[in-house]
């Protein structure tokens, strides 16, 4: 819902998609400074940048909603499991099996995970330098979550395609055409290409996240074929973009504090630390969206019903208010924890397979790289506002 004239005169009117693109972080301080509610017309939605706020927004579905009218992510990915609440929400989630629980991910994942960083780091190790993103962490994602999908015979290349595609629709409040079309384009190559897939396992279960997908029984009823796959492309896009890009933008924090890079050279046992900081300082993934349910007030502004709201996970992470000097990376953080996995009942189920597939490789290039540092002669690239992330991740070490 678009607000008055009067609503649209402020600071949030000035805000840009290119801005936000090259540095959402800025404007973001503003907003929490000076309009902690703002109306963006360039994206469509009213920002929530504050802390205590953007929680209550996206934890409160009886206020404010998950299932989003014309919400770009229902548009590209089809009903799923973030964009309902309630019953459906739970019943969708129920159907991701045990796959994804604590004990079976802390059992699993490092013999996952484990012998795919070690087969690409093997050949990384020897030459000294390398593109990170693209030679390791973003395959290490990929392939890791192909794997426990079920899905493993689907190259790592296909893999990053889809993901691009679906990332476009998704973030795509903007309403550009072009992204939706590739976005359109992608979901149906997914289904097409998983259609065999899909089928042998209705025939012939596993233990895959998609064959309990498929045949779960949940008390309220099993989602149906089309809600599988939704939720299926759900977890292509979050589960490779949020350890893929949370890897990489965790490693680039790291070189690029001189302080933090030596800790971490002569204890690569702070390695979780370095990934959780790292993950808060910058966001992968930078909203949650929400639909008033009915006018409601936040930080003394009158939201109508309908009106569509972005808990901006990313600001929040940086809040004055929240975190002591929030712009620096600090290992030694004690204010608690992150808001980049989400909130309350919609945060991330592979939140820790997602640790697993950041912390292994990271702490593997700590311990056997000497002198990993940014590549001097090659700037590094960080973009986007709803999927932020470094595009290349060009390094070099003592070989």
């Amino acid at each position: 819902m678009v607000p008055s004239q009067a609503a649209r005169d402020d600071l949030g009117a000035q805000v840009t998609l290119a801005e936000l693109d090259a540095d959402p972080y800025p404007v973001y301080r503003r907003l929490r400074d000076a309009e902690p509610v703002a109306w963006v017309p360039a994206v469509g939605l009213w920002f929530v940048t504050r802390w205590d706020d953007a929680t209550a927004v996206a934890s409160d579905p009886q206020r404010f909603t998950a299932a989003v009218g014309a919400s770009p992510l229902e548009r590209t990915l089809g009903r799923n499991v973030l964009t309902v609440d309630g019953d459906p929400h739970r019943r969708m989630r129920a159907s991701l099996g045990p796959a994804l629980r604590s004990a079976a991910v802390h059992r699993s994942a490092p013999g996952v995970v484990g012998p795919i960083v070690e087969r690409l780091f093997a050949g990384l190790a020897g030459r000294g330098e390398a593109e990170l993103m693209a030679e390791l962490f973003e395959p290490v994602s990929v392939l890791s979550l192909a794997t426990v999908l079920g899905i493993g015979e689907i190259d790592a290349d296909p893999l990053r395609r889809w993901f691009s595609g679906l990332a476009a629709g998704g973030a795509n409040f903007e309403g550009d055409p072009d992204k939706q079309a590739l976005a359109d384009d992608t979901s149906r190559e997914i289904d097409e290409t998983l259609a065999p897939i899909v089928a042998r396992l209705e025939r012939e279960p596993d233990d895959s996240i998609l064959s309990h997908m498929l045949h779960a029984d949940v008390p309220d009823g099993a989602p149906t074929r089309a809600e599988t796959l939704s939720n299926l492309k759900l977890i292509l896009l979050g589960g490779m973009q949020e350890p893929g890009h949370g890897a990489g933008n965790c490693m680039y924090g790291a070189l690029s504090h001189p302080d933090v890079r030596a800790r971490l050279a002569g204890d690569p046992a702070l390695t979780d630390q370095a990934i959780e900081e790292g993950l808060r300082w910058l966001s992968p993934v930078g909203t949650s969206t929400r639909e008033v349910v009915e006018a409601v007030e936040v930080a003394g502004v009158e939201l109508p019903a309908g009106a569509h709201v972005a808990a901006v996970h990313a600001s929040a992470n940086r809040d004055e208010r929240h975190w002591t000097d929030p712009d620096r990376l600090d290992l030694d953080r004690s204010e608690g924890g992150h808001r980049s996995f989400g909130f309350g009942a919609h945060f991330c189920a592979g939140n820790l397979l997602a640790r697993y597939e950041m912390r292994i490789p990271f702490r593997t290039l700590f311990e056997r790289c000497p002198g990993l540092r940014l590549d001097p002669d090659q700037p590094v690239e960080v973009s986007g506002w709803e999927f932020r992330g470094v595009k290349q991740l060009p390094v070099r070490w003592d070989a």
